[in-house]
């Protein structure tokens, strides 16, 4: 927990101090806000009427104010998990920065009583987290499939020399034919006492095909090259894989 805390203070100070420190490192991360709600379905209630939920929510709530304009939706079940009866899904809300994020907040709290006592789920646990895309998918989005598992750096190893290492092999994989989307989720509030790692790694494909043929790509063509090994020397273990199947609904 010490050094996730460190991550986060270091985080803080990457994002104010942005201008000064892009000359000691190769990329300089375009960080955006997210929101995962987890979450248990009420009785007699599924993924399809959470689905429902959110396209009235829009009609209503969401499409009728500036402050939701590029707030996006995603909807997460999970597939391969080590604990199935937690939750039964994954609400995520994606926001460009976190001024807008606090700016819908504020709109929400007040005018969104009303949705929330009609939503089909209950939440039982929300985090609230800063994203740095490594990678992008080319092509469009369809029922997906996501990879996260939660990482520690080696000692004395910053975020920003991790994001460094991250996108030039995302780079050299996408020269060998990799379409997969990446992403470093530092969580800031709402994590579980006793969570112990640095970040979270996202991995995605635009179809739960494509996550496969991914998988299978890394290890014939990827694996061992100087890319791969950079991030293996900074990197002291990941652990707690789960795969998702996605659903972006708005």
């Amino acid at each position: 927990m010490k050094k996730l805390y460190l991550a986060i203070a270091c985080l803080s100070f990457l994002l104010a101090s942005g201008a000064l420190i892009a000359q000691d490192y190769k990329y300089q991360p375009k960080p955006n806000k997210a929101e995962y709600y987890f979450a248990k379905y009420k009785n007699g209630k599924d993924l399809s009427d959470l689905v429902d939920w959110v396209k009235t929510t829009e009609k209503k709530i969401l499409n009728n104010t500036s402050e939701y304009e590029n707030f996006e939706i995603v909807l997460l079940t999970p597939y391969f998990h080590n604990d199935l009866t937690s939750h039964d899904v994954i609400f995520v809300g994606l926001w460009p920065n976190s001024t807008e994020q606090y700016k819908g907040l504020d709109y929400w709290v007040k005018n969104g009583n009303d949705a929330m006592s009609k939503i089909p789920v209950i939440n039982h646990q929300i985090i609230d987290a800063w994203q740095w895309a490594v990678s992008v998918p080319e092509g469009e989005m369809g029922v997906a499939a996501t990879r996260f598992s939660a990482c520690k750096m080696k000692e004395g190893v910053t975020g920003r020399a991790m994001f460094d290492a991250y996108m030039d092999f995302a780079k050299a994989a996408k020269e060998k034919g990799d379409n997969l989307g990446r992403k470093m989720i530092f969580p800031t509030a709402g994590l579980a006492p006793g969570a112990d790692f640095d970040f979270v790694y996202l991995l995605y494909a635009n179809t739960v095909a494509e996550l496969g043929a991914g998988a299978d790509n890394y290890w014939a063509n990827i694996n061992g090259t100087p890319e791969d090994q950079k991030l293996g020397e900074l990197l002291e273990n990941c652990f707690d894989y789960n795969t998702w199947i996605a659903n972006k609904v708005r």
